[in-house]
C-alpha cells in the first residue's frame, strides 16, 4: 500500500518503509538532522516526566496547598491562548479575505491544532486523572462555572480547527469557509472565558476583576502573532513554500499584528500597575510590589524591556523594519509572553491570602518547580517544534483560494462607491436646482 504526503509516495510495507525513512533522513541536511535529534531528546525528557506523573500515590510537583497552580498551569494557559492568537490574526485573511493576511492561512491552522492539543496534554498531566474530569464535565455539568465553559469552548474549538485543517487539505471549500468562521469566533470566546476562570476568584485580588479576560484576549493576540512572526522569519530565511509572498505580505502583516498586540499589552499593563499601586486592597498592592521591587522584579522588568519595549522599537524604526528585525521582535515578544504568563499565575498566589495554608511568618508563599514539571514543559515546546518541522518539510503549504462570502475589501469598496455615487447625484441635483433658480 502506498500513501502520498507532500507530493511524495511512501510505501507502508515495514521493510520498504524503513528504507524510505532511512533515505529521508540521509537526504536531510546535517543542521536539520541535529535539530530533529535535539527535539527528540527533549521530547524523551518530557515523556519521562509525564510517566512520573501517572503513577498513583506519588507527588512529583513543586506545588503546595498554599501554591496550588504551578508552571504546568502557566504552560497550559500559554499554549491555549496562543492557539486563539494564531486564529485572530489569520482570520483577517481566511474569513474576511484581506490579501495581506492570506499567507498566514495554512500555517496558522496547523500551529493552532498543535498548540491546543499540547495544552490539553499538559492540563491532563496536571490533573493526574483526567478521565474523571471528562466524565464529570459530561455527565454532571456545572453551567455556572467559568471553568466548565472554558473546557467546553476549547473542546469545541479543537473540533472546528480539525475540520478546518481537514477541509483545507482535501478541497472542501464550503466546509472550510464555515470552519474558519467558527474557529475565529471561538478564538475570541475561549481565551475570554479562560480569563474569567481567574477573574472571578475574589480571594485572589491580583486576578480578580473584569480586565483579566480582556488582558487574556490581548495577550493571546500577541502570542499568536509572535509565533507566526518566528515561523515566517524561518520560512523566508530557508526559502520554504510561499516564501516570496511571505516576505512581501506576511512579514508586513505580522508587523501590524505585533504592533497592535504590543501597544495594547503595554496599555493594559500600565493600567494594572496604576490600579495596583493606588488600590486600598492590601493583597493587590502587595502583589503589585512583588512585581515592581519584590522577588519577581527581575523577570518582570526583563519582560517589560525585552518583551515589550525592544520589540516595539524594532518594528517602529525604519532601519529595523525588515524580515530579520521582525523575526527578532517576534522572538522577544513571544519570550515576553512566556514570562508574562508565568508571572501572572505565580504572582496571583505568592501573597498569602489567609492563614489556612499555614503561611503566617513568611511574607511570600514559596514555590520552586520540580524537575518533572520543567521536563514536561520543555517536552511540550519540543513536541510542537518537532511536529511542525515535519509538517513544514512534507505537507503542501501552498495557499488555499477559499474565504467566506463576506469579502471585506470588496464590501469597503462597494460602500465607498455608493457614497461617491450618492454625492455625485446630490451635486447634480444641487446644480439642477441652481439652474432652475437662475432661469426663473
Amino acid at each position: 500500500m502506498t500513501v502520498r504526503l507532500g507530493g511524495r509516495a511512501f510505501v507502508l510495507d515495514p521493510r520498504a518503509a524503513y528504507g524510505t525513512v532511512r533515505g529521508e533522513i540521509e537526504s536531510m541536511s546535517r543542521a536539520l538532522q541535529a535539530w530533529l535529534c535535539l527535539l527528540l531528546v527533549l521530547m524523551a525528557l518530557g515523556a519521562v516526566g509525564a510517566i512520573f506523573t501517572i503513577a498513583p500515590g506519588t507527588e512529583v510537583f513543586g506545588t503546595t496547598p498554599s501554591f496550588e497552580w504551578g508552571i504546568l498551569i502557566s504552560a497550559y494557559v500559554l499554549f491555549a491562548i496562543t492557539t486563539s492568537g494564531l486564529c485572530l490574526g489569520a482570520s483577517l485573511g481566511t474569513v474576511f479575505g484581506i490579501e495581506l493576511f492570506r499567507p498566514l492561512e495554512k500555517r496558522h491552522a496547523i500551529l493552532a491544532v498543535l498548540t491546543l492539543t499540547t495544552a490539553f496534554g499538559i492540563i491532563a498531566l496536571d490533573l493526574h486523572y483526567p478521565v474523571r474530569m471528562v466524565f464529570g464535565a459530561v455527565f454532571n455539568p456545572s453551567l455556572a462555572s467559568p471553568m466548565w465553559w472554558m473546557g467546553a469552548f476549547y473542546a469545541g474549538y479543537l473540533v472546528f480547527l480539525i475540520v478546518e485543517v481537514w477541509s483545507m487539505f482535501t478541497g472542501h471549500d464550503r466546509i472550510h469557509q464555515w470552519a474558519c468562521t467558527a474557529a475565529a469566533g471561538m478564538a475570541i470566546i475561549a481565551p475570554t472565558t479562560l480569563g474569567a476562570v481567574f477573574g472571578v476568584l475574589f480571594a485572589r485580588s491580583y486576578w480578580f476583576g473584569p480586565f483579566t479576560p480582556v488582558t487574556m484576549l490581548v495577550t493571546a493576540q500577541l502570542a499568536g502573532s509572535a509565533l507566526l512572526g518566528i515561523v515566517f522569519f524561518l520560512v523566508v530565511r530557508f526559502q520554504r513554500t510561499g516564501f516570496e509572498r511571505g516576505r512581501r505580505l506576511a512579514i508586513p502583516a505580522i508587523r501590524i499584528l505585533l504592533a497592535v498586540g504590543l501597544v495594547a499589552s503595554t496599555v493594559l499593563l500600565g493600567r494594572q500597575l496604576v490600579d495596583g499601586l493606588t488600590t486600598a486592597d492590601e493583597a493587590f498592592y502587595d502583589a503589585t510590589m512583588v512585581l515592581i521591587s519584590g522577588p519577581y522584579a527581575v523577570p518582570f522588568w526583563i519582560r517589560v524591556i525585552a518583551g515589550l519595549a525592544v520589540p516595539l522599537v524594532l518594528i517602529a524604526l525604519p532601519v529595523t523594519r525588515t524580515t530579520l528585525g521582525t523575526g527578532v521582535a517576534a522572538c522577544l515578544a513571544f519570550g515576553g509572553v512566556v514570562m508574562d504568563r508565568l508571572l501572572f499565575v505565580n504572582v496571583g498566589q505568592v501573597v498569602p491570602g489567609s492563614t489556612v495554608g499555614g503561611v503566617v511568618s513568611d511574607p511570600y508563599v514559596p514555590y520552586t518547580p520540580s524537575l518533572v514539571e520543567i521536563s514536561i514543559v520543555i517536552g511540550a515546546f519540543a513536541l510542537v517544534a518537532f511536529v511542525y518541522t515535519l509538517v513544514e518539510r512534507y505537507a503542501d503549504l501552498r495557499e488555499a483560494d477559499a474565504h467566506l462570502g463576506f469579502h471585506l475589501p470588496e464590501f469597503i469598496a462597494s460602500v465607498r462607491a455608493r457614497i461617491t455615487a450618492g454625492r455625485t447625484v446630490g451635486d447634480a441635483d444641487g446644480a439642477h436646482e441652481g439652474n432652475v433658480g437662475i432661469g426663473s
